[in-house]
């Protein structure tokens, strides 16, 4: 039920880009290897694994983009700026580049009324072993259930029961929130192309809404509210409904993320397992809210 509400209010709201900047998981990373001939003051980088071009203009002329690289071309940097595009030509977004093959590509620049060609390669990177991956996403959102269902056994005292399994979901909710905020500062970082605070806001979309609800709920879960814990569950369910998109960390070599690859699928993992397993569990937690409410004396 959480889930189904949550892509509701995703497709609704119109989701935020899978990663920041509009980057994406690619099977290649993009470099620069040579400019000839070489034009003291033109330098061109390869920047966010390749994906954009940077071109810095320290010479006395304007230096010209050719066309045939998408909307983005042709384009001009004036003397004394720096220029910042994608480039269809070079970019890894989108191709398919088989684990440690080298692809070259080739752009030709004008500076002066020169031409200058800039060649570049893509070297394809090995994937991740995905079915481990998604493994270790199902472990942890069943390991979440059925720790929750424990919880809630009818043996023992059922209001210390409920509340113990309050607080196992409200602990594992933060975890996800917490990953969710790691898994998105790690692709704000990545992007070199715009300002940060912009992007981070960006590229947070839905979770801006998830991320309180779930501390907000956690804290009043903490303080004895067990009206709490379905906030948590809501935003639970939010968290994991966004951060699907990014599953092709789990198939693709090469992320756009600060850091190594391997903590990026592991913060996916976590956010997607915990918030997946704590949205499941919120119906147990209705269940349970609805059966007290009904035993409950009512008003004298």
């Amino acid at each position: 039920m959480w889930l189904a509400v949550a892509a509701g209010l995703i497709s609704a709201g119109g989701p935020a880009a899978a990663h920041a900047g509009g980057l994406t998981a690619t099977d290649a990373q993009g470099t620069v290897v040579s400019v000839s001939p070489a034009v003291p003051g033109l330098t061109v980088e390869a920047i966010e694994n390749g994906a954009r071009l940077r071109l810095h203009n320290a010479t006395a002329t304007p230096v010209t983009v050719s066309p045939g690289g998408g909307t983005a071309t042709p384009a001009v940097a004036a003397p004394g700026t720096t220029l910042t595009w994608m480039d269809t030509r070079c970019t890894p977004d989108g191709r398919s580049v088989a684990p440690g093959a080298v692809v070259p590509w080739t752009i030709t620049l004008t500076a002066g009324g020169t031409p200058v060609t800039v060649t570049g390669v893509l070297t394809g990177g090995r994937p991740p072993l995905s079915p481990l991956w998604w493994a270790a996403v199902l472990a942890v959102a069943a390991a979440v259930v059925l720790l929750a269902r424990r919880s809630r056994a009818a043996t023992g005292s059922a209001r210390r029961l409920a509340k113990r399994g309050d607080l196992l979901l409200a602990a594992c909710g933060t975890v996800a929130a917490v990953a969710s905020i790691g898994h998105v500062a790690g692709s704000t970082l990545a992007v070199e192309s715009a300002p940060m605070a912009g992007t981070f806001l960006s590229a947070a979309g839905i979770n801006l809404l998830a991320w309180p609800l779930i501390l907000g709920g956690a804290w009043t879960t903490l303080r004895g509210r067990a009206a709490g814990v379905l906030a948590v569950c809501a935003g639970a369910a939010l968290t994991a409904v966004f951060v699907l998109p990014d599953v092709t960390a789990f198939h693709r070599a090469v992320l756009p993320f600060a850091g190594a690859a391997n903590v990026e699928r592991a913060l996916v993992v976590v956010a997607l397992g915990l918030g997946t397993g704590v949205a499941v569990a919120g119906a147990g937690v209705l269940r349970d809210l609805a059966a007290r409410q009904s035993t409950s004396p009512g008003p004298s």
